[in-house]
């Protein structure tokens, strides 16, 4: 039994449309502008540096798959702007601050992304097609 292309062709999609990975990066730039006072409670401790990790992973996932020979290039866009971001929050009247977790839950985020990339994008997804 041949498994569904309807994965493949997404992924295809992806790797082919810079707009996405734009959007996604202005969405984070979007986030983290937010005003601190407008952000409801997190549901549980660290939940915040969970969604940063996320943003990140997202970020480097849809980068590598427009650009899947520059990793290197990539994982240091990704950990750049992260640290560009963090200050940007504190200068800017956002009632944001600067937060050294942040940059470590970004640079994670980014790690895990290149992670998933590597190991289930392009391995485990050429075994099965």
């Amino acid at each position: 039994m041949q498994p569904d292309n309807s994965f493949q062709i997404f992924l295809s999609f992806l790797s082919r449309n810079k707009a996405i990975a734009i959007f996604w990066t202005l969405l984070i730039l979007l986030a983290c502008s937010w005003p601190g006072k407008d952000i409801p409670e997190a549901p549980v401790v660290g939940f915040d540096k969970l969604v940063h990790a996320g943003l990140f992973g997202g970020f480097t996932v849809l980068w590598l798959l427009i650009y899947p020979q520059k990793s290197i290039t990539v994982i240091l866009a990704g950990i750049a702007y992260g640290v560009g971001i963090e200050f940007y929050q504190e200068i800017m009247p956002l009632d944001r601050t600067f937060d050294l977790f942040d940059i470590v839950a970004d640079s994670i985020g980014v790690f895990l992304g290149f992670g998933f990339k590597a190991i289930v994008l392009d391995r485990y997804l050429q075994r099965l097609y």
